[in-house]
């Protein structure tokens, strides 16, 4: 008697301290918190076991006459155990054994499974031990209602085992990109009737287990895999396949989400009526980001193939009248003196007599850059000398931007006079009209002696250090630095030009 009054006291402070215990680990371990659902079960344990322990107490148990009350508060205790024992071997097998120890990715659909036959054997012992109910008959009275149920959720059940057979065929996972029908998205979670997925419009879909089973589904790749994404361009038979194949690199290789490894490729796909399509193969591995870089590519084509007269055709179909195409010259839109102004706007071109001037003007080009695309590229010898016309660009250096340029600002003059290898970059800011002029023209154009050499290596000297982010505002040209700088380009034109 004084045993089992010892252990009616016991149960419930063991159930009360395992409640505690609980709590107080799931709030300090992280990998303890998917067993805070235990919290409440342990919590009702703790009543229902003190409940019964008055119950049977010697205060109250005269008042129990009916053995039933007792028996169906026997059954609730276990029927609690029950959940928190499933709950318990539920996280200890998979999340624990198979998630954390053998570091095993398994499907949430075999793990719910489990636990509902956990569940089912669990309320099967207490029916035969505790209610004393023989299970073949408790079986057969239900095997009629079984037939009915199976065929009302046949539907249902064809979602469960599709989905069971799809969970272990490990073709699939959490995280894939897949295609299926008319979807295109990323898997979040595998459901009990279906697949969930994320399109790249941050739209959920719900695709049926038996359906996915059924229809044909591809795998694009895993979010830390490399994905390979394919883009067609048309392009004029006028340009040649070796210097189309090379802009489009070129825009490739601007573009940082665009992986180096694999490489990008182009091919030549196929001679159609009024164009040669390209196939364009990249890859990347944000695929979520899939249309924007497409769009970003074909917008950096665009300048990238006016630059280069690279034209995309219009279809033949189409009846398209216009004057034969001639190298584009929007020269003509100011007069020659007003060129020779624009030009006049950088001191150093003040050193040059009219009819050098007017030769340059000959030798210039005016080139549409859009935004993000680099004029110049720190480290390369440079061929160009920039003035910006309309738009902005910035100077870089150190993935700093050290300079703002605007309308009539210029870059790249120590390209023209010492073929020196530039400095830093210089990324166009907005879309930009550029007046560009090469270093082959400016030889043919100008013809440099010893006098004008000094004086621009002056004037250079100058502008070069108005372009240093630590220099003091003082006197430049008492400044004996500038001196020596002057000197040294002084000596680089002279070699440059074979003075």
């Amino acid at each position: 008697m004084l045993l089992n009054l010892t252990f009616l006291i016991l149960l419930p402070v063991l159930f009360f301290l395992l409640t505690i215990l609980s709590y107080i680990l799931v709030k300090r371990k992280k990998t303890l918190k998917k067993l805070k659902s235990i919290v409440p079960y342990l919590f009702i344990l703790f009543l229902l076991t003190s409940i019964r322990a008055l119950l049977i107490s010697p205060i109250l148990s005269h008042l129990i006459r009916s053995p039933k009350p007792m028996l169906f508060l026997n059954t609730l205790i276990l029927f609690f155990v029950m959940i928190v024992s499933v709950k318990v071997t539920a996280y200890f097998l998979f999340d624990f054994f198979f998630g954390s120890k053998l570091n095993i990715r398994y499907p949430r659909l075999i793990k719910d499974i489990v636990t509902i036959i956990l569940y089912i054997v669990g309320i099967l012992l207490i029916v035969k031990y505790q209610l004393h109910i023989e299970l073949t008959v408790f079986l057969a009275s239900s095997a009629i209602l079984t037939v009915v149920v199976g065929f009302a959720l046949q539907d249902i059940l064809g979602d469960l085992f599709s989905g069971i057979a799809i969970n272990l065929d490990e073709s699939l996972g959490i995280g894939d990109w897949i295609h299926t029908g008319n979807f295109e998205g990323k898997i979040e979670q595998f459901l009990w009737r279906s697949i969930k997925i994320r399109t790249t419009d941050n739209t959920l879909v719900l695709i049926p287990n038996r359906i996915a089973s059924k229809q044909e589904v591809h795998r694009l790749g895993h979010k830390d895999e490399p994905f390979a994404l394919r883009l067609k361009i048309g392009i004029s038979y006028d340009n040649s396949p070796d210097t189309v194949i090379s802009s489009i690199i070129e825009v490739l290789d601007a573009i940082p989400i665009v992986l180096k490894d694999p490489a990008p490729i182009v091919m030549v796909n196929e001679f159609q009526d009024s164009s040669i399509l390209y196939d364009v193969k990249f890859w990347m591995t944000d695929y979520s980001q899939k249309d924007p870089i497409k769009s970003e590519i074909r917008r950096k084509a665009w300048y990238t193939f006016k630059r280069n007269n690279i034209r995309i055709p219009f279809p033949v179909r189409d009846v398209y009248i216009r004057k034969a195409p001639q190298t584009e010259d929007i020269r003509h839109e100011l007069t020659r003196e007003q060129w020779i102004a624009v030009l006049k706007k950088n001191e150093t071109f003040n050193t040059f007599s009219q009819e050098q001037l007017e030769s340059l003007v000959r030798g210039i080009e005016i080139i549409y850059y859009g935004k993000g695309e680099f004029l110049i590229k720190e480290g390369e010898v440079g061929a160009y000398f920039y003035h910006i016309l309309e738009g902005e660009a910035e100077v870089i250096k150190n993935n700093k931007v050290i300079a703002h340029l605007r309308d009539d600002d210029y870059v790249g003059e120590m390209s023209l006079f010492t073929g020196d290898k530039t400095t830093a970059d210089v990324r166009v800011s907005k879309e930009s009209k550029i007046l560009r002029l090469s270093s082959g023209k400016f030889r043919e154009a100008v013809k440099m002696n010893e006098h004008m050499a000094r004086k621009l290596s002056e004037v250079i000297a100058l502008r070069k250090n108005q372009l240093q982010e630590f220099k003091e505002k003082e006197d430049l040209l008492q400044n004996s630095h500038i001196k020596k700088e002057s000197e040294s380009i002084f000596l680089r034109i002279k070699k440059y030009f074979s003075i």
